[in-house]
C-alpha cells in the first residue's frame, strides 16, 4: 500500500471497498479492502516507467529507456533470451532450468525489469534448435568456401552408456590461420565396428557435402578405427599390439630394416641408399587412392612408445610403484595434507590413460626432496615405501629421459597452431635425445633401448626415410606429407636436418628427395587458371599476341627485380626462393604475405592435417562437463545441441 499511495488518493466507501484516484491521470478505481490489484494493474498499463522506478529503485531502467516503446519491448525480450542462451547456457554451461530459478528471476528483475518470464522448455524446444540451425548454416557456408579439409574422428560413451561419434573439421582460413570446427556430434547406435563407424562418418560428410574435400582422416590406433578408414592400408597398430621383436633384422615388406640393440648404436650410422620416394609414386600410378587415407594420431602413437619404454624396465618399475603407492596413501592422510600445505607443494596422481601423468608424478616426488619424502613415509609408517638414494637417482634419470617426450606431447596437441609440421622434427629430436643421453645413464639404459626400438617400430615410415631406406605403405607414418609440411613451415625448412648429423653428400640427397616431394605436391594442386591469372595481371602481355614470344637478348637473364610470368609460376623457382628466404616469420604471417602461389596452394591443402586426434578428444571433454552427474536425464537432442554449440561457440555472434 505504501508504494501505491505515491500514485493514488484513497477513500473508504460504505460497502467495504477502497476508492482510489490516480494522481497522474485522475482516473478512479475501486478495489476490495486489503487488496490493491486494480491499482497495480492501472500503473503497469498506463504509467509503466513511474511504477517500475518506484518498485525497483536500484534498477538501471530510466524514463528514456527504449523498453517503454511497445514495438521495442518484444525485440528486447528476444535479445535478452538469446543472450541468456548463448552466454549462460552455452558458454557458461548453466542448465536451461536456470531461467525458472527464483534467484535468477529476481536478478533479472533488477537489471531487466521488462523481461517476461520464460520456461526452460521454451529455451530447449524453440530457442536452442533455432540457434543450432543458424550455427549449422554458418558452418556449411564456411565449408563451401574451401577446397580441402582434414577431419579427426573418435567415439565416446556418456554416463548413461550411449555412444556418440565426434567429427571435427580442420582447414586454413584466408589468413592462413588454422581453424577447427565440430562438424557433427552424432549418436552411434549398434556395435563399434569399423563398418558401422565408416557408414556413420560417410553419412555426416555427405550431409555436409564435403565428402570429396576430405584430404586426410586422423584417428587413434584402435583396431575399429584402422578398419573403418584404412582405404587400402593394411597396418593394424592397435592398442594391444605392444610387442617388440627382439631380432636385430626385421623383415618389413620387401626391405630389410636394420635395427640394433647395441647401446652405442645410432640410427644414422648406416645408410641404405635406396630410392624410397618411388614407392609412394608407384602406388599412385597403380591406381591406389592415397589422397584420402587414415593417419594415426601422433600423440597416441607416442604414448604407446612411452609404454613400450617403461615396460619391464629393471629398477624403474620398483621405484615407480613406490611413487604410485605413496601418492595414493598420501591422499588419505590429513597429516600429510597439512605437511604438503605448509611447504606449498603437492603430489600428482598417476592416470593409466595418460603416460605424462606418471612423468608429472615422478617430478613431484623429486621436487619434494628426500627429507620431505622421509617425513611422509614416517607418517605412513611403511618401510616398503622408504625411498633410498638409488631410488632418487633412478627417478631423476627417468625424468631426464622423458622430459622431451612430455614437451612434444604437449606441443603436438596444441589447438591454435599448425601441428603436422612438428611430427618429423619431433621424431628426429627423440632419436637424437635417446642416443645422446644413453651413455650417461647408470640404471636406465634398457629403457632407452626399448624407447629406441619402439620409435623405430611405431614411426617406421619416418625413421626409414631419415635413414634413406625403402618405405612401404604398410609402415606407420609412411605418408610423405609429414616431410613436406615440415619443410614448408618457416620455423623448420631444412634446419632440422642438422640434428641428424648427416654427411654433406647424404644431407644434399635428403634435400633433393624432399624437394621432389614438394614439386609433386605442386603438380597435384596446380590450378589450371593460374597462368591465365598472371597473364591478365600483366599489362604488357595483354598488349601483344600471345603466339609471338619476345626474343631473349644474348646472355640476358631474369633476376629478382625483373621476373617473367613463367618464372614466378614455376614451382622450382618458388621452392628455391622460399628456401633461400632468410625471413623467419610465424607460419600464418609468412604465408599470408607470400606471393609464392604454387606453394600457397600446397600449404592450404596439407596444413589442414592435424598431427593428433586431440581436437575430437577436447570435444569429449566438453561433453563430459555438460553431461554432469546431476544432468544425466537430459534429452539426447538437447545434449547434442549443447555440445555442438559449446565447441563451436566462436560462431555465436
Amino acid at each position: 500500500m505504501n508504494a501505491i499511495s505515491e500514485f493514488f488518493v484513497f477513500h473508504h466507501t460504505n460497502d467495504k471497498k477502497i476508492e482510489g484516484e490516480c494522481k497522474l491521470c485522475g482516473k478512479v478505481y475501486l478495489d476490495n479492502t486489503g487488496s490493491t490489484g486494480n491499482f497495480h494493474k492501472h500503473l503497469k498499463r498506463k504509467h509503466t516507467n513511474q511504477y517500475e522506478k518506484s518498485k525497483f529503485p536500484d534498477s538501471l531502467v530510466c524514463e528514456n529507456d527504449t523498453y517503454t516503446e511497445p514495438e521495442n519491448l518484444k525485440d528486447n525480450v528476444i535479445k535478452i533470451n538469446q543472450i541468456i542462451l548463448k552466454e549462460l547456457i552455452v558458454r557458461c554451461n548453466l542448465p536451461p532450468a536456470i531461467v525458472e530459478y527464483s534467484g535468477f528471476r529476481n536478478f533479472l528483475k533488477t537489471i531487466a525489469p521488462k523481461w517476461k518470464l520464460a520456461s526452460s522448455r521454451y529455451f530447449t524446444k524453440t530457442l536452442l534448435p533455432t540457434l543450432m540451425s543458424t550455427s549449422q548454416d554458418k558452418i556449411r557456408t564456411l565449408l563451401d568456401s574451401i577446397d580441402h579439409l582434414s577431419i579427426t574422428v573418435d567415439v565416446w560413451v556418456d554416463r548413461r552408456g550411449r555412444s556418440f561419434i565426434g567429427v571435427t573439421g580442420h582447414f586454413l582460413d584466408l589468413n592462413f590461420a588454422p581453424l577447427a570446427l565440430l562438424l557433427d556430434f552424432s549418436r552411434l547406435k549398434g556395435p563399434h565396428t569399423g563398418e558401422n563407424i565408416r557408414l556413420v562418418t560417410d553419412e555426416i560428410l555427405r550431409n555436409l557435402k564435403i565428402r570429396d574435400k576430405v584430404y586426410r582422416i586422423i584417428t587413434d590406433n584402435a583396431a575399429s578405427m584402422v578398419k573403418a578408414y584404412k582405404f587400402g592400408l593394411t597396418m593394424n597398430d592397435d592398442d594391444n599390439d605392444n610387442t617388440i621383436k627382439d631380432d636385430n633384422n626385421l623383415q618389413l615388406g620387401d626391405c630389410l630394416v636394420r635395427f640394433t640393440n647395441d647401446d652405442d648404436s645410432n640410427i644414422s650410422s648406416e645408410w641404405i641408399l635406396a630410392d624410397w620416394y618411388v614407392n609412394d609414386k608407384d602406388s599412385i600410378d597403380n591406381g591406389k587412392d592415397v589422397s584420402s587415407i587414415r593417419l594415426s594420431c601422433f600423440a597416441h602413437s607416442l604414448q604407446l612408445t612411452i609404454r613400450d619404454g617403461l615396460k619391464d624396465t629393471p629398477y624403474l618399475s620398483r621405484s615407480l610403484l613406490k611413487c604410485i603407492q605413496l601418492a595414493q596413501r598420501s591422499s588419505k592422510s590429513t597429516k600429510i595434507a597439512d605437511l604438503l600445505e605448509n611447504i606449498g607443494k603437492t603430489i600428482n596422481r598417476s592416470n593409466m590413460t595418460r603416460w605424462n601423468s606418471e612423468y608429472l608424478l615422478i617430478k613431484s616426488i623429486i621436487g619434494l626432496g628426500k627429507k620431505t619424502i622421509d617425513e611422509i613415509t614416517d607418517i605412513i609408517d611403511d618401510n616398503e615405501l622408504k625411498f633410498s638414494n638409488n631410488d632418487f637417482i633412478i627417478l631423476q634419470e627417468a625424468v631426464d629421459i622423458l622430459e622431451p617426450f612430455a614437451e612434444i606431447t604437449s606441443r603436438i596437441q596444441a589447438d591454435s597452431v599448425v601441428t603436422a609440421s612438428l611430427v618429423v622434427p619431433s621424431v628426429v629430436h627423440m632419436i637424437d635425445h635417446v642416443n645422446t643421453i644413453k651413455p650417461h645413464l647408470s640404471f636406465l639404459k634398457k629403457m632407452c633401448i626399448q624407447l629406441e626400438q619402439s620409435i623405430n617400430k611405431r614411426f617406421a615410415g619416418i625413421v626409414k626415410r631419415l635413414s634413406q631406406q625403402c618405405v612401404t605403405m604398410n609402415d606407420p607414418f609412411s605418408d610423405q606429407m609429414y616431410f613436406v609440411c615440415t619443410v614448408l613451415d618457416p620455423e623448420f625448412k631444412f634446419y632440422w636436418l642438422t640434428q641428424m648429423k648427416y654427411k654433406p653428400s647424404v644431407e644434399s640427397q635428403m634435400k633433393q628427395l624432399i624437394t621432389q616431394m614438394i614439386l609433386d605436391e605442386c603438380e597435384h594442386t596446380m590450378d589450371s587458371s593460374l597462368s591465365s591469372t598472371f597473364m591478365v595481371n600483366n599489362d604488357k602481355a595483354q598488349s601483344i599476341d600471345i603466339s609471338i614470344k619476345k626474343k631473349r637478348k644474348l646472355f640476358h637473364y631474369d633476376d629478382e627485380s625483373n621476373l617473367s610470368v613463367d618464372s614466378i609460376a614455376n614451382p622450382t623457382y618458388e621452392i628455391n626462393a622460399y628456401i633461400n628466404d632468410p625471413t623467419r616469420l610465424r607460419f600464418s604471417s609468412y604465408w599470408k604475405n607470400s606471393s609464392l602461389c604454387s606453394l600457397k596452394n600446397v600449404v592450404k591443402r596439407i596444413f589442414s592435417v592435424q598431427a593428433s586426434s586431440a581436437p575430437v578428444e577436447r570435444v569429449f571433454s566438453q561433453a563430459g562437463l555438460i553431461m554432469s552427474p546431476r544432468r544425466t536425464s537430459m534429452l539426447e537432442e538437447v545434449f547434442r545441441s549443447l555440445v555442438f554449440l559449446r565447441v563451436n561457440q566462436n560462431l555465436l555472434q
